[in-house]
C-alpha cells in the first residue's frame, strides 16, 4: 500500500486493489449487459407473442360478433317469413273476393273498400321485403313457378306461362311460394304445318 501526500491531501491508494476493481468491474458491467440483453430479448418475445394473441383474439370476436349479427338477422327474416305464410292465403281469398265481386256486380262501396284493405296488405308485405312473383307471359322457371296443368297453343311461346292460378311470393331473395301456372307446350312441327 502506498500513501501519498500532494498539497495536502492524504489518500491511501491501493494499485493492486484499483486495477483489479477495474477489470472485474468492466467483466461485471459485461456480464451483466449481456443477461439484460438477454431478458430484454425474452421480453420482446414474450410481447409479440401477447400482441399476435391479442390480434388473433381481436379477429375472433370481430368474425363471432359478425356471425351473431348474420345470426340474428336470420331469425328475424325467418320470424317474419312464418307469419307471412299465414297471411298469404288471407291476401289469395282477399284478391279471388275481389275479383269474383268485379264479375258480378257487386256494389262499388263494398268493392272499392275490400280493395283498399287488400292494397293495404301487400303496401305492409313490400316493407317488409314481399313482394310478387310475375308469372303472366314469363318464360316457365321452376325456381319460382310450379307448373300445374299444360296447354297446347300456338298463340303462345313455348313453356310460356299462359294462366297464373295462384300468385308466388318472394321474401328479399327467397321464393317463399312458387307461383302455380298453367304453361303452354307445343311440338314446333305442328305450328309450321
Amino acid at each position: 500500500m502506498k500513501m501519498s501526500i500532494n498539497g495536502g491531501d492524504q489518500g491511501v491508494h491501493d494499485d493492486q486493489e484499483t486495477n483489479g476493481c477495474d477489470a472485474v468491474s468492466i467483466e461485471e458491467l459485461r456480464r451483466e449487459c449481456d443477461e439484460y440483453r438477454s431478458a430484454a430479448e425474452e421480453n420482446k418475445r414474450k410481447a409479440e407473442d401477447y400482441l399476435n394473441n391479442l390480434k388473433a383474439l381481436k379477429a375472433e370476436f370481430e368474425n363471432y360478433r359478425k356471425r351473431e349479427m348474420q345470426y340474428r338477422e336470420n331469425f328475424v327474416k325467418s320470424s317474419n317469413k312464418e307469419l307471412i305464410l299465414k297471411f298469404l292465403p288471407i291476401i289469395d281469398d282477399m284478391d279471388n273476393a275481389i275479383q269474383e265481386s268485379r264479375k258480378n256486380d257487386v256494389h262499388s262501396f263494398f268493392l272499392e273498400g275490400a280493395e283498399l284493405i287488400y292494397r293495404k296488405f301487400l303496401t305492409i308485405l313490400e316493407r317488409e321485403g314481399v313482394r310478387q312473383i310475375q308469372s303472366l307471359g314469363e318464360k316457365f322457371d321452376p325456381k319460382y313457378h310450379e307448373a300445374l296443368m299444360t296447354i297446347t297453343s300456338p298463340d303462345y311461346d313455348d313453356y310460356a306461362n299462359v294462366e297464373e292460378l295462384r300468385k308466388g311470393y318472394m321474401l328479399n331473395d327467397e321464393v317463399i311460394r312458387a307461383a302455380q301456372v298453367s304453361v303452354n307446350r307445343w311440338d314446333k312441327n305442328e305450328k309450321d304445318k
